[in-house]
């Protein structure tokens, strides 16, 4: 293991538990010994804070040379990024197009043309690699996986954000969920924990999804959307599509409502009509305020999943596509975070309620 290896993992020990980050230490651990990665170049485009080096480590552990984006459309921490250097982690600059394999998220790489291929992150990135794909792309959105972070960790990280708002009296609250994908539940599960009162809205009839106590309004219904808007203490985006809202909510609603607007999607699902400044964190996703946008303990076995696919794009003749990633893959991660994983119990319950 190289001094440089040895120091980041130095460094993350000070802050996770082995039991926080369960699938990527034993990623690391097999592949630090077989190498799959040797020599191969890879850029890694995942949002970048502090958890995020330790799916540095496994790759690097596995032999990979790896590389950040020195400018990025996703949030990054730059106290991080100051340490990239001293952890042996490369910094690529604009025009950079040299790696073998790209860990892509929300499609900003795309144009590029690695030697293997690409895995991409999120849901929302996918468009831009469904006409024509350059290389093999495997999405770690389309698993079973994702459901964890998107799920519990986005969530949970929603009210820790609200927290540190200063709004961090939940109980008895009215909110409204716009979306009723793996994040909207997510939310509406953590919104009906702090004991709140939930409405969600979304362009599908899924009211017969809902838990008991949450009620649902049909987002093409402008009339009773805005009426359920100008009710909420706080409406929330979660549908992941750009504009979603453009529209729907309306400036009367504003105008008259002291209702607090978030967004928890990688898009601005607000639309232009809707100003920044009306909007918490100027439509950024809320929960990236935070110095963990995502706990190390729900997002871990997502990073572990993407570097995986990492490994799929040594598979020969893989067809120029987007792929699921192989469910064997998924099965034996999940298999160690619920064994040694400290949400262990939570996964169980989340894959058997969200099929």
């Amino acid at each position: 293991m190289s001094h440089q290896l040895e120091a980041l993992r130095e460094y993350l020990d000070q802050y996770y538990k082995a039991e926080e980050w369960p699938t990527l230490l034993a990623q690391a651990e097999e592949w630090s010994a077989a190498k799959p990665l040797e020599g191969l170049r890879i850029l890694d485009a995942t949002p970048l804070f502090r958890n995020t080096l330790a799916k540095h480590y496994a790759l690097m552990a596995g032999g990979a040379q790896v590389y950040v984006p020195q400018v990025s459309k996703m949030p990054t921490d730059p106290a991080v990024f100051a340490r990239l250097e001293e952890f042996g982690i490369g910094v690529a600059h604009k025009g950079d197009n040299f790696f073998d394999i790209v860990l892509d998220c929300s499609g900003q790489f795309s144009r590029l043309t690695p030697k293997l291929g690409f895995a991409e992150l999120t849901r929302s990135g996918v468009k831009r690699y469904e006409h024509a794909p350059a290389r093999p792309v495997f999405v770690a959105d389309s698993g079973r996986i994702k459901r964890i972070e998107t799920a519990l960790g986005t969530g949970e990280s929603l009210f820790r954000a609200l927290q540190k708002l200063g709004h961090g009296e939940f109980k008895g609250r009215r909110i409204l969920v716009v979306g009723y994908g793996k994040v909207g539940r997510g939310i509406v599960l953590y919104a009906a924990k702090h004991g709140m009162k939930v409405t969600v809205s979304d362009v599908e009839d899924v009211g017969h999804e809902l838990p008991d106590g949450v009620a649902f309004v049909d987002a093409n219904d402008t009339e009773g959307f805005n009426a359920a808007a100008s009710r909420a203490w706080c409406l929330v985006t979660a549908t992941g599509v750009a504009g979603a809202l453009r529209r729907r909510l309306q400036a009367t609603t504003l105008a008259t409502s002291s209702v607090m607007l978030a967004n928890m999607g990688v898009e601005d699902e607000f639309g232009a009509e809707i100003p920044e400044a009306r909007v918490l964190n100027k439509k950024r996703p809320l929960n990236f305020i935070l110095e963990e946008p995502t706990s190390m303990r729900y997002i871990e076995t997502t990073m572990a999943l993407h570097n995986a696919c990492a490994l799929e794009l040594l598979t020969p003749d893989l067809p120029h596509r987007c792929m699921t990633p192989p469910q064997d893959v998924e099965d034996k991660l999940l298999q160690i975070a619920e064994a040694r994983g400290v949400i262990g119990a939570d996964i169980r319950t989340l894959l058997t309620e969200f099929k």
